[in-house]
């Protein structure tokens, strides 16, 4: 799992975590705060065995809430072992002020991995 990143300076950072790192250091925040992430829009493109999926994400706090605190993309890579899809990687940044969420990322599924 790889967060992507603009700190206020303007520099891109970049930080890898495992599932557990991502657990323990977001765990207590989600706990207070809620989370609930939901896709909102996916583009998809595969050849043989691999995938790309451009998943864009809506994140509120409560699953009621009319409007999310967050957008941004997923970039999920997946592997398919000939029994099933598996996730190889996750790469994903959040929306702000100077990257907004073009149209053509927020266009509703319509193309999921057979």
């Amino acid at each position: 799992m790889i967060a992507n990143g603009v700190r206020p300076t303007g520099e891109v950072v970049s930080r890898v975590m495992t599932v557990e790192d991502y657990a323990q250091r977001n765990g207590p925040f989600f706990e207070k705060n809620g989370f609930f992430e939901q896709e909102a829009a996916r583009s998809t493109d595969s050849f043989a065995n691999i995938a790309h999926v451009f998943s864009s994400y809506e994140s509120r706090h409560d699953k009621e809430d009319a409007k999310p605190f967050q957008r941004g993309i997923n970039s999920i890579q997946l592997m398919n072992d000939g029994k099933r899809w598996w996730i190889v990687t996750i790469f994903w940044q959040g929306e702000d002020e100077k990257n907004r969420l073009p149209d053509k990322y927020l266009k509703k599924p319509t193309d999921p991995i057979n």
